[in-house]
């Protein structure tokens, strides 16, 4: 499970850097998540259960937490790249990230 989630957060990272390069062109970085179902998968057991709930709810507050920033400063313009303009992937890119941070934080301690 700790590469699953490693994996969701180098492309998270990598999401977040091309929708900054490229604008909403950029969201096609997400295709990387078609590799996810060939990594490591196998039968959970109650305790990983009971840790993908709580890095569920771990990856809402923060996703919601990122939608209060991009909102904050949708009117940003950082070079040419308007925050307003790019909200979607750029909260697309905070869920995927912190999915995956936190699941590499909670799986680690297990």
């Amino acid at each position: 499970m700790k590469k699953r989630f490693l994996f969701e957060t180098i492309v998270g990272v990598i999401l977040f850097a091309s929708i900054f390069l490229f604008g909403f062109k950029g969201i096609a970085a997400i295709s990387l998540l078609a590799l996810h179902p060939f990594i490591g998968k196998r039968k959970k057991d109650t305790n990983e259960v009971s840790l993908l709930n709580k890095i569920g709810n771990y990856t809402a507050g923060a996703t919601l937490l990122g939608c209060i920033v991009v909102n904050y400063f949708s009117n940003l313009t950082i070079g040419n790249f308007i925050i307003g303009n790019n909200w979607f992937g750029l909260i697309l890119s905070t869920f995927i990230l912190s999915h995956g941070i936190f699941g590499v934080i909670l799986f680690k301690n297990e």
